[in-house]
Formats: C-alpha cells, structure tokens, sequence
C-alpha cells in the first residue's frame, strides 16, 4: 500500500534535486566554456576555472547522491523492488504531468551533460596538443643554446673554436 504523504513528499523532493542537478550542470556548462575560451587565449585564468570545476563536481556528486536516495524513497513507497531503482522505471507510476516534467528535466540533465562531455574532450585535445608545442620548443630553444659536437673551450685564454658546421639553427621542433 502506497503512502501517499511520503510519495509526495519524495516526488516534489525528487523534482527538487533534478532542477538542483539541472542547474549546476549548466553552470559546469558555462564553466567548460569558459576554460575552452581560457585555452586558446587567456591560460593564466585556467588554474581557477579548474578550481571552480572541482568545487561544482562535489556539489554535482552530492546532488546525485541525493537524487538515488530519493529515487529508492520513492521506488520504497511505490513497492518497486528492482536491483536498481531508475527514474525511468518511476515515470509510469506517476501522473502523467508529474511523469512529463520529471522526464523533461531528465532528459535536459543528460543533453546538458553529453554537451559538457564533449566541450571538454576538446578541451582535453587542445590541452595536449598546446602542451606538446610546448615541449617542442623548449626542446627546440635547449637545443640551441647547446654547444655543437665540434665546439671546444677556450684553452689557457686562447680564444679558437673550430669550425663547425651550421649553428644549431636548422633543427626543427
């Protein structure tokens, strides 16, 4: 027998937490935007973007917590006894305009998702490949400033090198 109290009580808190999860995402949204941005032309910025990212994964992490504990709440109430209790397997117990909204945030949560997902794979890209030309040209700049094979040290203040071949300029990073 359904508790109607408790079942509403977990309904309502359900949709509160989703439009929670809902909004925080956007915010990681934003916040991957904003790194993207901060890749290409502002990288002093990117320490604390990524400080600000790991702040709203904890709160994204809490909020999913949250949200499976009311999702069992709710399968408790409904006498649904699945492995794992999904907001899905909820919907056709619920009224059809309680099932429409719960799903429309669903469906939101996992668009924006998918969304910062692959902003931030090319984020990842750039990342690495701003990286590796990074490390190409410090090893390019050592490479210059090294002494050639041929090079040798001034002896007893005589001042003679020999001659070598090319400065060391042709390599390529």
């Amino acid at each position: 027998m359904v508790n109607q109290d408790e079942f509403t009580k977990n309904k309502y808190e359900l949709e509160q937490v989703l439009v929670m999860l809902f909004r925080a995402l956007q915010e990681m949204l934003t916040l991957s935007k904003k790194e993207r941005v901060s890749l290409l032309n502002e990288p002093d910025q990117i320490l604390q973007i990524v400080e600000d990212k790991e702040v709203l994964l904890d709160k994204i992490s809490v909020l999913e917590d949250k949200c499976r504990q009311v999702v069992q709440g709710l399968s408790l109430s409904l006498g649904i006894h699945l492995e794992q209790t999904s907001i899905q397997a909820l919907l056709p117990h619920l009224k059809p305009e309680d099932a429409r909204r719960i799903k429309n945030l669903t469906d939101g949560i996992y668009t924006i998702t998918s969304q910062a997902r692959e902003l931030n794979h090319a984020s990842q890209a750039l990342a690495i490949t701003k990286l590796d030309w990074l490390k190409a040209t410090q090893s390019f700049l050592i490479d210059i400033f090294q002494p050639e094979a041929g090079y040798r040290s001034p002896k007893d203040g005589i001042k003679h090198q020999e001659p070598v071949a090319g400065l060391g300029v042709e390599r390529r990073a």
